[in-house]
């Protein structure tokens, strides 16, 4: 099938199975420990395990003297009861012989503080040398691995950038001012691009030129801090491209993927490199009671976005912890509902972390499906029902992608405007999590979409406060509202250009005629003076900012109303909300941002939504998804509540986990699950 012309966030992975398994850690046990664990897994429905990511001081541990054994051995004793293997390129943990002596390899705080060996993700991705010794130890690998039939993939590095992003080494500061070089060609342009005027910036020469620190003394150049978070997530793309590069020669066969996600990383163009995206999923760091549930939707979603299907190498099994913090266990049938989560958003594939617990290093308390004692309980067994549902039904699965007619735009270069100058506001990623739970519990087939990819198929777009604004992304947005699309903006969206500089239009700048509105005046407010009045309806609470809106061709939905104890200039009465037609579709503005208190009663406000057809009626705490694909949908139905719900409305079809036929409802025990097949 030609896939060239399809949104990314429909694409499916085409593994040839739905993967199941676990992360396991042969080096961390004796034989005796391990001897029953093929047997143990195979029964559990074990189909893939990932292996080797920390253990690059076991297979080299001297110099050029490589040393395999061990995973030849458990990949081959797992192969013979049909489980394959996933390995991992082992450089977030380099041995200490090999650091030794390399202080300039370590990473550099902002304090100057430098890495030492003894954690994870103390060497720089950018340094060359660093980079080098990466690419032998993954060269080593994948000649060794090229004719095992039991590895099938590999995942890249480890949780790339998940304990800290910036680094001041030599290597960035080196790398950043030749990035520069490229992009801006002559420092004219850098300083024109920067505004360097301001407080007598303006540079001479490129090596003049070093990584922005937060406070020193106050803060930096906003336009070179958002071009170094670019820089950091395009030379953390060339230190995985050179890994993909020499898998892929060795072994065409496999597919190459990457655990993440995390701050300063487009992506959109990381993904590119590999066949599809990995996220882990951990609920319980913010998923505290059951109607927190849509944060590990988002988790899911964001790798969706970029990838399409992708999988999970990582998905909670026990509870987690370490030194400073100890997450709550999973309730009995949480760990099962969140896996299923996972999969209703798009995953091909569940590892739960870990297979067994540690006893020993960082991890003692990041608990697996077994225990320190290596006894089998009440995890392994709901790990086991999981992993015989999904031998029953996973063909079923492979080959569906999530029906998305609604979405909340998504976008890496936003979220690090905002963190330019975040000014103490809500960040996009705040507003997206409102929006995104508000369209959840409306049961709307809705998404994540990147700012990147396609909007073909959707019918109801939100962009929550995008600051930077460019004449393409401008063009898209109008496309998809004359063809027929709803389109709604929140407040400051469009107020700076690519540099992070402010615009001398009057906002919302290049979306002023698409919006058919201006904004005559913005503030912050730390009191709620201000709601915005809802005709025949109650008033809707501001959400940390006001803009008061001049229509410009667009009609008002909604004003201003102040409280009598004063307001900011000229609000009471003024335009809040407003709605432009334009060609086929409408284009709306929201004078504030989309809130936990507000989200409800502003979607209820705002129209174009007809078209979006809920999956189901259900309560708040169920969710429904549904992933489609040319002769069958599947409908998850998950209720993340502490008791029983109904879900009504549903197609008629059959619940693939009862096999049971669904004549258009089902009733669900708490944390129960439902996937409902319509031919």
């Amino acid at each position: 099938m030609d896939e060239t012309h399809i949104p990314r966030h429909q694409r499916i992975s085409r593994l040839p199975k739905f993967l199941f398994g676990a992360p396991y850690y042969p080096e961390h046990w004796d034989e005796e420990t391990r001897k029953d664990d093929p047997e143990r897994m195979a029964a559990a429905g074990v189909n893939v395990v990932r292996m080797a990511e920390f253990a690059w001081d076991l297979m080299e541990p001297r110099r050029g003297e490589f040393d395999f054994a061990l995973f030849d051995e458990t990949i081959a004793r797992l192969g013979s009861r049909g489980i394959d293997t996933i390995l991992c390129t082992p450089t977030a943990t380099p041995p200490a012989w090999l650091t030794a002596g390399h202080q300039d390899w370590m990473r550099v705080h902002a304090d100057d503080r430098r890495m030492a060996h003894g954690s994870r993700q103390h060497c720089c991705t950018t340094n060359p040398e660093f980079r080098a010794e990466s690419e032998r130890i993954t060269d080593a690998m994948a000649r060794h691995f090229a004719g095992n039939p039991h590895v099938i993939g590999w995942q890249t590095d480890n949780e790339l950038f998940c304990h800290i992003a910036e680094c001041h080494c030599a290597a960035c500061t080196a790398g950043f001012r030749n990035w520069l070089k490229d992009k801006y060609q002559t420092v004219g342009e850098l300083n024109r691009a920067w505004g360097t005027q301001f407080w007598a910036q303006t540079y001479d020469n490129f090596e003049q030129i070093g990584i922005p620190y937060e406070e020193r003394p106050t803060y930096p150049n906003p336009g070179q801090h958002l071009d170094y978070m670019r820089y950091m997530s395009v030379a953390l793309c060339e230190f995985q491209r050179g890994q993909v590069k020499i898998l892929r020669a060795a072994q065409p066969r496999w597919w190459i993927t990457h655990n993440g996600l995390f701050s300063y990383v487009d992506y959109w163009e990381f993904a590119k490199d590999l066949d599809f995206l990995g996220v882990d999923v951990y609920p319980a760091f913010s998923v505290t009671e059951p109607r927190k549930y849509p944060s590990a939707s988002l988790s899911n979603e964001t790798a969706r976005a970029a990838s399409g299907t992708y999988i999970v190498p990582e998905q909670q099994g026990g509870s987690g912890g370490q030194r400073p913090y100890l997450l709550e266990t999973p309730r009995p049938g949480q760990m099962r509902l969140w896996a299923y989560q996972s999969i209703a958003h798009g995953a091909d594939g569940i590892l739960h972390f870990r297979w067994r617990t540690c006893r020993y290093g960082a991890e003692i308390c990041w608990y697996g499906i077994l225990e320190h004692d290596n006894v089998p309980r009440r995890r392994y067994a709901e790990f086991s029902q999981e992993g015989a549902e999904l031998q029953r039904i996973g063909g079923k699965i492979l080959g569906t992608a999530l029906q998305a007619q609604a979405a909340v735009l998504v976008s890496c270069e936003q979220d690090d405007a905002h963190a330019t100058m975040p000014f103490g506001l809500p960040s996009p990623g705040w507003q997206r999590h409102f929006a995104y739970t508000e369209m959840l519990a409306r049961h709307w087939p809705a998404g994540l979409v990147d700012a990147s990819d396609s909007f073909d198929g959707l019918q109801w777009l939100l962009i929550p406060s995008f600051v930077l604004m460019d004449e393409g992304l401008a063009a898209k947005l109008r496309k998809f509202v004359e063809e027929g699309g709803t389109l709604v903006a929140t407040a400051r969206t469009a107020t700076r250009d690519k540099n992070n500089q402010v615009i001398a239009q009057t906002p919302p700048g290049l979306l002023a005629g698409l919006l058919g509105v201006t904004v005559e005046e913005f503030g912050k407010l730390d009191k709620p003076l201000l709601t915005i009045e809802r005709p025949g309806g109650e008033a809707i609470p501001v959400g940390a900012v006001y803009e008061i809106l001049r229509p410009r061709g667009a009609e008002t939905l909604a004003g201003w109303s102040a409280a009598a104890d004063g307001c900011p200039h000229a609000a009471s009465g003024e335009p809040a909300v407003t709605l432009n037609r334009v060609g086929k579709g409408m284009a709306i503005y929201v004078g504030t941002y989309i809130s936990e208190e507000n989200a409800h009663a502003l979607f209820d406000l705002l129209p174009g939504h007809d078209g979006v057809t809920p999956l189901a009626k259900a309560d708040s705490l169920v969710e429904v998804t549904c992933r489609h694909a040319e002769d069958h949908k599947l409908y998850f139905v998950l209720n993340h509540g502490t008791g029983e719900a109904t879900v009504r409305e549903l197609p008629a079809g059959i619940d693939l986990i009862s096999g049971s036929a669904c004549s258009g409802s089902v009733t669900l025990p708490p944390f129960g699950v439902a996937i409902v097949e319509q031919k």
